[in-house]
């Protein structure tokens, strides 16, 4: 009998349960000191890298102005971006994790994370939801870590929950290997479109994703959203890249 046949019945309970195969067959590790039984450890979680100022008022990127350079040269379609988090250590793994790791089960503990700190820091939002992924990338990874942690959010916070109100119209390259703003911006230009436009008129969006660098994805998504109608989107991601304390 094949490996994947003697697996099916372990697939089936993984899936009974909303967890990936990977899941089922491995307890979570903390992502900061390896230990079982959650992604972030207690210990670990006191030690996360907190977003704190100097930082842009917009992006929420390193800055020592009110704006920086990208935000005051450019403008952006996004109202602003708030995470809790600097995109590095233990929160930078477990979003590896749940991104390219398989590791779907980490998602419930890092929404729950991302709630409280909305919860203590409230946007204006009519509804919430996710950045889209591409249906074959989609296949391909089995789900979209945005949208696992839009609905947590969503739920915890009594926000309505929009699951599909943006779709990709095309596939992109992964972001994560591109460091320039610029190629990062063509790289998704035109690639994001609102399936529910009657939605979207004269609606407050939270807009979430897990992480963002240079906000070139979430600008296509609030470009869109912004042209269908939209008042404010604001953008909801447990970590920014690139961002760090003075002296670091």
């Amino acid at each position: 009998m094949s490996l994947m046949r003697r697996l099916a019945p372990v697939r089936g309970l993984a899936e009974q349960a909303g967890r990936t195969l990977l899941d089922a067959l491995y307890p979570l590790e903390c992502a900061g000191c390896g230990g079982s039984g959650k992604i972030i450890c207690d210990r670990c979680a006191q030690e996360l890298p907190w977003l704190v100022p100097p930082c842009c008022r917009v992006c929420a990127a390193h800055s020592e102005f009110e704006l920086c350079q990208a935000c005051a040269q450019s403008g952006r379609r996004f109202d602003g971006v708030r995470a809790p988090y600097r995109y590095e250590g233990s929160i930078r793994q477990a979003i590896l994790a749940l991104k390219y790791g398989g590791i779907k089960a980490a998602a419930p503990q890092l929404g729950d994370m991302l709630a409280e700190y909305l919860k203590g820091n409230p946007l204006p939002g009519d509804l919430m939801a996710p950045v889209p992924m591409h249906a074959s990338r989609r296949r391909e990874r089995g789900y979209n870590q945005a949208e696992l942690l839009a609905r947590r959010v969503a739920g915890r916070c009594d926000v309505p929950y929009y699951g599909e109100l943006l779709a990709r119209t095309r596939r992109v390259d992964p972001q994560a290997g591109m460091t320039s703003a610029v190629s990062r911006a063509a790289n998704v230009a035109d690639s994001v479109a609102v399936s529910r436009p009657n939605d979207v008129d004269g609606a407050q969006i939270i807009l979430v994703d897990d992480v963002a660098t240079t906000g070139s994805t979430l600008e296509v998504c609030a470009a869109a959203l912004k042209d269908a109608g939209a008042v404010s989107v604001w953008c909801l991601t447990l970590a920014v890249a690139g961002n760090r304390r003075t002296g670091e």
